[in-house]
């Protein structure tokens, strides 16, 4: 299964095993950063190998519901992974509920295309995957995250202490959430 979005400026879309070598040069580049926030990753996470695995069980989730894998492309650079959107543990009736997650490469922050493409990726859940809430769990020390959230109006629903186990400890995470009311309120 295929999803397409497009923006102005972007393509977000869907991907099988054939982009595990872009996917696995998107997370080299990105990796002191990425490494700050994202728990221990097993040694064998950054190889091709590791990655078209990953891209197969993605699909396999997306098939089956329980998750929306998406990957972010200029539109002027169709072939260029610059960020990803995920949204995890999809739960239907009576949640009708989503967990949000994100990474976008160094070289393309403070651009707007994360903004962008996450706000279209949420409309897409809202109209075409019957989602009425979305969540997201942020580190407390990651300002360009918190500020995305914020710009994305999502509402501060407090801290979930001691939440994530990241670097060998368990870590405080502040929740985030927005609601498809939210839309129609503007």
């Amino acid at each position: 299964m295929i999803e397409k979005i497009t923006t102005d400026r972007l393509i977000i879309r869907t991907h099988g095993p054939e982009i595990s070598n872009e996917l696995l040069k998107f997370y080299l580049d990105n990796q002191e950063l990425f490494d700050k926030f994202d728990p221990v990753l097993t040694d064998n996470f950054y190889t091709e190998e590791f990655q078209r695995k990953s891209l197969i069980y993605e699909d396999n989730e997306i098939r089956n519901g329980v998750a929306m894998h998406l990957y972010v492309y200029l539109k002027e650079d169709p072939e260029t992974i610059i960020g990803n959107i995920d949204f995890f543990r999809i739960r239907p009736n009576p949640f009708y509920s989503t967990i949000l997650s994100y990474r976008f490469h160094k070289d393309y922050h403070n651009k707007g295309y994360a903004t962008e493409s996450i706000r279209a990726a949420i409309n897409n859940m809202f109209e075409n995957y019957n989602i009425h809430r979305i969540e997201a769990r942020i580190a407390p020390d990651n300002t360009p995250s918190l500020k995305l959230v914020e710009r994305l109006n999502f509402r501060y629903e407090g801290r979930e202490f001691e939440s994530v186990y990241i670097h060998n400890t368990f870590k405080d995470h502040l929740r985030y959430s927005f609601v498809r009311s939210q839309l129609d309120n503007k």
